[in-house]
């Protein structure tokens, strides 16, 4: 037997995590599960109705769009949509176009003369590739849709759980679904729905990612140096704000850092009312610990532990940072010394000071008296939080909690 998608035949030309694989096990719920189908049908075209077009047959790892035999009428041509399947799946701006490209298609699902669906899936994040609007029809009468159809696996194994979530399968049917939902959970838990933090289940790269969302949420922007983090606009005491895990996974933090940057600590420590305005966020359950760290360029290096408690160091910087400035080599070793006198730094990490600095090519260098300010909520109570839709709103009181004591606009 030839039928890879005959449910008793195994499919052993690929490893259990390979993406053709996945493709099969996709065509095996679609071709067994009519609700299942139904519903990815809708994602794909929601102006078609399953019970209008003609029986499925379903095909994965071929040459051809249409099966070898296929009868069209002289003249006519079979209606087709190409779908880009991938996780968090960018939309095709390229237009379909004619191809002699050699090819094997992910998946092909062909509903008679009525309508040819072709799949191209992957299981990695990046950019959209030539394949999905570059099919070679070798000469068959089908005539594809100009836009090609983009499909986020996490929303379609969203739409999947949400039918037995909801009890809209049961039996074998809701057996098929489940048993599919928990292979993709163990052999491609990346690429899971990611809606909610509950849809995270323990997946730590997805619950990043939906903590990015949330982030991207609160603060109105995509624009930041990368997962969790976001640019804070229009506050010349603070730059950018984090959302994700803990180390331990066990709370979801949210971290920013007023003055950061020489430039940006000379604004806050100027400002004594945003000082103690920080540091009065202590009863309100936020951490605010010293940061100090160097700078060079746009860049941050050699982050020390400061031993001085948190209401001394911002008192040494609101009566030192008028004189702060960039320093060149032969100043160095005599500022070292005042700051460690002054329990900014520890002795232990001129270390760290001179791998990057004394024993660089470096010439100049700043130092960046920051505060690192964190509010924490139990991973339990974020989901409780994201399920009742209320999540986005209590993370965006925390940030603006911070922007409210540095005397910022809020989000």
């Amino acid at each position: 037997m030839a039928n890879h998608l005959n449910l008793f035949v195994p499919y052993e030309n690929a490893g259990a995590s390979h993406e053709n694989q996945l493709t099969r096990a996709l065509l095996v719920v679609l071709r067994y599960s009519p609700l299942a189908h139904a519903a990815w049908l809708r994602l794909v075209a929601p102006e078609v109705n399953l019970y209008d077009l003609s029986k499925a047959d379903f095909a994965t790892q071929r040459q051809h769009v249409l099966s070898p035999g296929t009868e069209v009428p002289l003249g006519d041509a079979v209606p087709g949509i190409s779908v880009w399947l991938a996780p968090d799946a960018a939309e095709v701006t390229a237009r379909m176009a004619p191809s002699d490209r050699q090819q094997i298609l992910d998946g092909i699902v062909t509903y008679g003369n009525d309508l040819v669906i072709v799949i191209e899936n992957k299981i990695s994040w990046g950019a959209t590739t030539d394949q999905p609007h570059q099919i070679n029809l070798h000469g068959s009468p089908v005539e594809f849709r100009e836009k090609v159809c983009s499909i986020s696996w996490q929303r379609l194994l969203g739409v999947l759980a949400d039918l037995a979530e909801h009890d809209l399968v049961s039996g074998a049917e809701r057996l098929l679904i489940g048993d599919f939902l928990n292979f993709v959970e163990e052999r491609f838990p990346r690429i899971g729905p990611y809606a909610t933090l509950v849809q995270c289940g323990d997946n730590v790269f997805r619950l990043e990612r939906r903590l990015d969302t949330v982030q991207g949420q609160v603060v109105g922007t995509e624009v930041g140096k990368g997962l969790g983090w976001r640019d804070i606009a229009g506050c010349r005491k603070i730059f950018m704000a984090w959302l994700g895990l803990s180390e331990d996974s066990a709370d979801v933090s949210l971290r920013m850092y007023p003055a950061d940057t020489l430039g940006q600590s000379r604004e806050f420590y100027g400002d004594p009312k945003s000082v103690s305005a920080v540091l009065a966020l202590r009863s309100q359950e936020w951490s605010v610990k010293p940061n100090f760290h160097w700078g060079f360029m746009a860049g941050g290096y050699a982050w020390m532990n400061t031993p001085l408690p948190v209401e001394d160091y911002c008192t040494y910087w609101m009566r030192e940072v008028g004189s702060a400035r960039e320093l060149g080599r032969p100043e160095w070793e005599s500022y070292w010394a005042r700051l460690e006198s002054a329990r900014i730094v520890e002795a232990t990490a001129k270390e760290a000071f001179d791998q990057e600095f004394t024993r660089s090519q470096r010439q100049k260098v700043s130092p960046r008296p920051g505060l690192y300010c964190e509010y924490r909520w139990p991973l339990r109570e974020a989901r409780r939080l994201d399920v009742n839709g209320k999540l986005v709103e209590t993370i965006r009181t925390g940030v603006n909690q911070m922007l409210a004591a540095l005397g910022a606009s809020l989000v």
